[in-house]
C-alpha cells in the first residue's frame, strides 16, 4: 500500500498495515496531497494488477468461465462461482435442485465469515491477543472449507445447474462447533471500547456512498440499507428466520468495523440454522444433466449477487455459441476503492492505515 504525496518534493511511503491485512494482497497506490498532517486529497491509482479477466472469459466455454470467475476476489471466491453460474442458469432456464440451493446459501455465508474475519483481524488493533484469536478462528474455518472443497481459496465446487457434490453429515456437524467457538470471541470482545478512538474518523456519508455506488458492508455502515440477499433467487435467504440486514449510521472507521462484526454475528446464526436444513439434504441430488456443449441463446443477460464485499454484477452478450461473445463484470471492490477520495480527504495522516483497513476491498477484484 503506497502513499505518494504530490507536492514540491515527491516522496513514496509504504503504509504500516500488517502483512496479513487483505488490503496488502496486491498493489494499490494512492496519490496524496498534504497540508501539514492533514490529507487534502487522495486519488487511488488503479490497474497494477489488471489481468484482462473479461477477455479471458470470452475465450473460454461456459463451464470453464467458472474457474476464472473465482480468481479475482480470492477471499470469497465461491460468490464469484455462484454469481456467474446463476447468470448462465437463468439464461438457459435451468432450475437448480433444492438441495443445491440450500448448500449454496450455506457456503455463501461460510465464505462471508471467512472473508469478514480476514478484514477484522487485519485491522491495526492494539490488542494483539485479539488478533491472534481471530486469525486462529479464521484458520479453522478455512481448513474446514478445504476439507469439503479441496482448496483453501478456489473451491471449484459450483457447476452450471448445481454443485459437484454435497457435504457429509459429519462436515455439517463440525460447522456448528465452528460457529460456537467464533461466536464466543465475537460476543465477548468489547468492540466499542477498542474502537472509541476511531469515531468520526474517515467518514463516508450515506449520500457519498450512494453517489459513489458503494455497496456491501461499507455502504451499510453509512446507513445505506442495500443488500441483494433480501431478493436473491435460487437461494434460501427468504426462508431463514435468522436472516437480517445489519446497519450502522455514522459511516466512520468505528462504524465500518462494527458493521463487519455485526454481519459475522448474523452469518453465524444463519449458518447454524442452515446446517439444520442441510443435514436433511445430504443424500439428495445436487446437479442437473447438461448437454455435452452448453450454448446460451442469443441475447443479452444480466445478473447481480451480494458478495461479502458488496454487489458484483455480470453482463453477458451471447451469439448462441459455446463461448460468450461478451462477458463483463462490475466488481464490488472497485467503487469502495474509488470512494477513498472522499473518505481520506480531510483525515489526519496518522489515521491512514486504520481508514484503509476499515474499507473491505481486494486489489485483484478492483483491477480484475
Amino acid at each position: 500500500m503506497g502513499i505518494s504525496p504530490l507536492d514540491s518534493v515527491r516522496s513514496d511511503h509504504t503504509s504500516n498495515l500488517s502483512l496479513h491485512a487483505p488490503a496488502t494482497h496486491g498493489m494499490l497506490q494512492i496519490d496524496c496531497e498534504y497540508a501539514g498532517d492533514l490529507i487534502t486529497s487522495a486519488k487511488p491509482i488503479l490497474g497494477s494488477m489488471h489481468r484482462g479477466a473479461e477477455k479471458l472469459f470470452e475465450s473460454r466455454d461456459y463451464r470453464q468461465v467458472i474457474a476464472l470467475a473465482n480468481r479475482h476476489e480470492w477471499l470469497s471466491a465461491y460468490s464469484g462461482e455462484v454469481g456467474v453460474a446463476q447468470l448462465i442458469e437463468s439464461a438457459l432456464g435451468i432450475e437448480v435442485p433444492d438441495a443445491a440451493q440450500w448448500f449454496r446459501t450455506l457456503l455463501l455465508e461460510f465464505n462471508r465469515v471467512t472473508s469478514h474475519l480476514a478484514f477484522i483481524s487485519g485491522f491495526p488493533w492494539q490488542d494483539q491477543l485479539l488478533v491472534e484469536n481471530l486469525r486462529k478462528s479464521r484458520e479453522l474455518w478455512v481448513n474446514h472449507y478445504r476439507a469439503y472443497t479441496g482448496s483453501r481459496m478456489h473451491p471449484m465446487l459450483t457447476r452450471i445447474g448445481g454443485l459437484t457434490h454435497a457435504p457429509t453429515s459429519q462436515w455439517l456437524e463440525e460447522v456448528q462447533h465452528l460457529c460456537f467457538d467464533t461466536a464466543q470471541i465475537v460476543l465477548e470482545t468489547n468492540w466499542l471500547g477498542l474502537l472509541g478512538e476511531y469515531e468520526s474518523v474517515g467518514i463516508l456519508t450515506k449520500n457519498q456512498a450512494i453517489d459513489s455506488a458503494v455497496s456491501g458492508p461499507a455502504a451499510r455502515a453509512s446507513g445505506h440499507a442495500i443488500d441483494l440477499r433480501e431478493t436473491a433467487f435460487g437461494l434460501k435467504y427468504s426462508e431463514l428466520e435468522s436472516f437480517a440486514v445489519a446497519l450502522q449510521t455514522r459511516g466512520d472507521v468505528s462504524a465500518r468495523m462494527l458493521q463487519l462484526v455485526d454481519e459475522v454475528t448474523i452469518s453465524l446464526a444463519m449458518i447454524s440454522e442452515l446446517v439444520e436444513s442441510c443435514e436433511t439434504k445430504v443424500s439428495e441430488e445436487v446437479n442437473v444433466l447438461l448437454p455435452k456443449v452448453v450454448r446460451v441463446p442469443e441475447g443479452s443477460y444480466e445478473h447481480s449477487i451480494e458478495t461479502p464485499l458488496g454487489i458484483a454484477s455480470w453482463f453477458l452478450v451471447s451469439r448462441n455459441d459455446k463461448l460468450p461473445y461478451r462477458l463483463k463484470l462490475r466488481p464490488a471492490s472497485l467503487h469502495t476503492v474509488l470512494a477513498m477520495e472522499n473518505v481520506l480527504a480531510g483525515a489526519n495522516r496518522k489515521d491512514f492505515d486504520a481508514i484503509v483497513a476499515s474499507l473491505p476491498f481486494i486489489a485483484g477484484d478492483v483491477d480484475r
